[in-house]
């Protein structure tokens, strides 16, 4: 998912992303099972301190329909909460999915990470090389 880059000014993130070129993009990359349609309405409204009482849609049939957040974001997530526009970027992970199997989604959402990285965009991810 896309993110501001307003997100490139934090200590924090030059320091994930030291290879960033300014003016590209800057992205969430995570995984999960669900289409990422899903996750963009997960994120956006199941925000921390913002989600109960709130839902969000599932397009791809796993819980189809409106869901009841039971959670807000968590870790990486949340200090990028503010920074998400809400706009996915297909073209930079199509080729990377589907993925079969936890170890799989893990797997693939480090390699997308590094492969976006080494093409100077911005990353925030939870995936952590081993």
């Amino acid at each position: 998912m896309e993110l501001d880059t307003e997100i490139s000014k934090k200590d924090w993130f030059q320091e994930e992303n030291p290879e960033y070129v300014d003016g590209k993009p800057c992205v969430y990359v995570g995984k999960t099972i669900h289409h990422p349609l899903c996750r963009k309405s997960m994120h956006l409204n199941c925000k921390t301190g913002e989600w109960k009482g709130k839902v969000w849609e599932c397009f791809c049939h796993r819980k189809s329909g409106l869901n009841q957040c039971k959670e807000g974001n968590r870790s990486a997530r949340r200090r990028i909460a503010e920074y998400m526009t809400g706009h996915l970027r297909p073209r930079l992970y199509k080729k990377f999915n589907p993925q079969r199997g936890p170890g799989n989604n893990a797997q693939a959402e480090l390699d997308l990470a590094l492969h976006l990285r080494g093409l100077g965009i911005g990353v925030c991810t939870d995936a952590k090389e081993k």
